[in-house]
């Protein structure tokens, strides 16, 4: 392929690659899409010789006046498009720059219609960052940069051409292996540049083109009303709503983790309700950190708490997720909430993925709490989490009974926790028909269901002992990710467990319902792992990478570089005390030994003078190296040969090689070169490659030499 073929195939690329972008990102209408490929292939193709050339032909020798036209129809249907159809500036923008790309396809004429060519490609790849933050944009964006690199080279080369010529000069020079990857080095060392420069720059905030998410996931569980049964509708999604990590901890955590949504303290016979639902907003420290006050944040200097990185999917719910229970929370927001049982919440839901850090407190049970039998609670502790609806009289009894022997409220509250795990069986196949009494339908009848009914009839046993508890819905972990350490949180991982408060520990979490086995991984599991770990790290450290990130990057390097330090220092001075205890052991050693070491150094003087002597009458003549004696045949011979050719009438240059001089010698007396050239490469072999020159070799290019003499005679 020539450079000129090459510089239209690479321009051309250069908006496919850019177009491909948009295509991906879903929000172009079918129609501009297949109009757009189809004006990049037709082009495409006809630029590598697949054919196209009448159509294209055709096309490019249309009117000036034509194509201004079009230019001006696609401005008037961008006009439209902002204001009656797309009724956004950034969708009306694309479909604009797809309109002007295609005309622009076919009117390829002058220097600048490559330049504007290129322009609306620059544009399409950051209107596709404006659309979009998956993963598969880096790899538009990598072939984007070697794309352009290899375009603004021909466009260069090309440019010099034509004012070398003084007017249009197509490069006939063909693609060499050289220039290919040169080219390629380039291009890397770019992207390099370009990763160099994404980490430096200050960040400021979000792209104010950036595109909201329009289309939220959507939950179920964590609204201000929950019936019994909502959960069951989504424990079978595999969507990804969190992926959370523990700087912290090395590989799983061993603690039971519960993350915590929201909570409940009101149930009218069929649903939850939340009679403390109003929220005050939360202090925010000049670090941008919100703490919670809860009761165990008291603990929090004794358990070191537990942080945790959220990266949260846009989801319809302002619920802000963390295990249990926690104590702070720091994030890219102004405002957060927190109502009268403890769940945090935003003023609005995002339309966009966030991340934000947690430190949670895990609840602990202390030992009074364990072991006293007679509890005395709150009045407000009483009025709200001990409410309860006309449940029947089989429900107070069957926990009386369950409780049985059972002295403190904490032993009664796990007898009632083992008896829901061990006597009912666990199962999403539950019937959604409205029960007049769902708890009494659960415990005497059916005897199966999920997580709500298991933690809804706990907490309805244990108030109607008297034990304040209040249901609680979150996410249970989920999968752990041990390619990128964390945790990914899917809908099915949606889960409702109780909270039993004691006067001395606060709340404590217990969950009655039943484990269920987790299935065996595969390999398409593990190649998911791969991917979404992948997928995370381009969030974290691309998408939302922050001044914060930068700022704690440039600790770590200057940490880092103290480290370094710190170590240098200290092997300089294990080196400085070495050195002077081994100046010390040969001061004390002259001292005690003097007399052997100078007669030592004598004898080895003398042993030194008697070699240099026999060496200087002729001992070392018989060593002479053997590589030198070689290299003076070959040279001997090289230049006998060099004598023939010159009365022959060949002169070698003074700045030929003895190859060039080869080659010279086969295009003008071609019957000499069967004698030069194995001359010729015998002499390189011997004199730069260090090969041996035997009695055979001599033999035989003595010979030559006297072939190429009698050759003219």
């Amino acid at each position: 392929m020539t450079l000129e073929r090459a510089f239209h195939f690479c321009s051309l690329l250069l908006a496919a690659v850019a177009f491909t972008g948009l295509v991906l990102t879903g929000e172009i209408p079918s129609g501009l899409a297949v109009l757009g490929l189809a004006a990049l292939a037709v082009t495409i193709a006809r630029t590598i010789g697949w054919g196209g050339d009448r159509l294209v032909d055709r096309l490019v020798g249309l009117p000036t006046s034509v194509w201004t036209a079009l230019l001006v129809a696609a401005f008037v249907s961008f006009g439209i498009d902002l204001l009656l159809i797309s009724r956004d500036i950034l969708p009306a923008a694309v479909h604009f720059l797809i309109l002007l790309m295609v005309v622009k396809l076919f009117h390829l004429r002058h220097r600048k219609d490559f330049l504007q060519l290129y322009a609306i490609s620059l544009s399409e790849l950051l209107a596709t960052a404006a659309l979009t933050v998956d993963l598969w944009y880096a790899g538009v964006f990598v072939a984007y940069v070697f794309a352009a690199i290899w375009t603004l080279i021909l466009y260069h080369l090309r440019n010099e051409s034509e004012e070398a010529h003084k007017g249009p000069s197509p490069i006939a020079r063909p693609v060499t292996r050289q220039f290919f990857w040169t080219t390629n080095g380039i291009a890397v060392g770019s992207f390099c540049l370009t990763l160099v420069i994404f980490f430096l720059i200050p960040r400021i905030g979000t792209g104010f083109f950036q595109k909201n998410r329009t289309e939220l996931i959507r939950t179920s569980g964590f609204s201000e009303k929950v019936d019994l049964g909502v959960i069951g509708a989504v424990k079978l999604d595999p969507t990804v709503v969190m992926r959370i990590e523990f700087p912290d901890v090395r590989g799983p955590v061993q603690n039971a983790l519960y993350f915590r949504g929201a909570a409940y303290d009101t149930y009218d016979g069929r649903s939850w309700g939340n009679r403390s639902a109003t929220r005050r907003t939360l202090e925010r420290t000049p670090d941008g950190v919100f703490l919670v006050s809860t009761p165990q944040a008291a603990a929090a200097a004794e358990s070191g708490g537990l942080r945790q990185e959220i990266l949260i999917e846009a989801l319809d719910t302002t619920v802000l997720f963390g295990a249990s229970f926690v104590e702070s929370i720091k994030g890219g927001f102004q405002i957060v909430q927190v109502d009268g049982v403890g769940g945090l919440y935003l003023p609005f839901p995002t339309s966009a993925r966030f991340q934000y850090s947690v430190r949670s407190v895990p609840d602990r049970l202390r030992e009074p709490d364990r072991t006293t039998e007679s509890v005395s609670y709150p009045d407000l502790i009483r009025q709200r989490f001990l409410q309860l609806p006309d449940v029947g009289s089989r429900v107070g009894a069957l926990a009386r009974e369950v409780a049985g022997d059972a002295r403190t409220p904490y032993e009664r509250a796990r007898a009632v926790e083992r008896h829901l795990q061990q006597k009912y069986q666990y199962s999403l196949d539950v019937s959604t028909a409205v029960s007049a009494s769902p708890v009494e339908d659960f415990l005497f009848t059916r005897k199966t269901g999920y997580c709500e009914h298991y933690a809804t009839a706990m907490v309805v046993m244990l108030r109607t002992l008297g034990i304040p508890a209040r249901l609680v819905t979150g996410f249970l972990p989920g999968v752990w990710n041990d390619f990128g350490n964390y945790y990914s949180v899917r809908q099915q991982d949606a889960h409702a467990w109780v909270e039993v408060y004691f006067p001395g520990s606060g709340w404590v979490t217990f969950d009655p319902t039943p484990s269920v086995p987790s299935a065996a991984p595969s390999l398409f599991s593990r190649v998911g792992k791969v991917v979404d770990s992948i997928r995370l790290k381009w969030d974290r450290y691309v998408v939302q990478y922050s001044f914060r990130d930068q700022m704690a990057a440039a600790k770590s390097l200057r940490e880092g570089g103290e480290k370094v330090r710190t170590e240098v220092s200290g092997l300089l001075s294990a080196l400085t005390r070495g050195l002077a205890s081994a100046k010390a052991w040969l001061a004390g050693s002259a001292r005690a030994y003097g007399w052997i070491l100078v007669g030592g150094l004598a004898a080895g003087a003398l042993v030194v003078g008697l070699v240099l002597v026999w060496r200087g009458r002729g001992g070392g003549a018989r060593q002479a190296d053997p590589r030198t004696a070689r290299q003076v045949a070959a040279i001997q011979l090289y230049e006998r040969m060099l004598r023939i050719l010159e009365a022959q009438g060949l002169l070698k240059s003074p700045g030929a090689t003895p190859l060039e001089f080869a080659r010279q010698v086969a295009r003008e007396r071609g019957e000499a070169a069967r004698y030069v050239e194995p001359l010729t490469g015998l002499y390189c072999r011997v004199r730069f490659g260090q090969a041996p020159f035997s009695s055979d070799d001599d033999r035989q290019a003595r010979e030559l030499l006297a072939g190429l003499q009698a050759a003219r005679r």
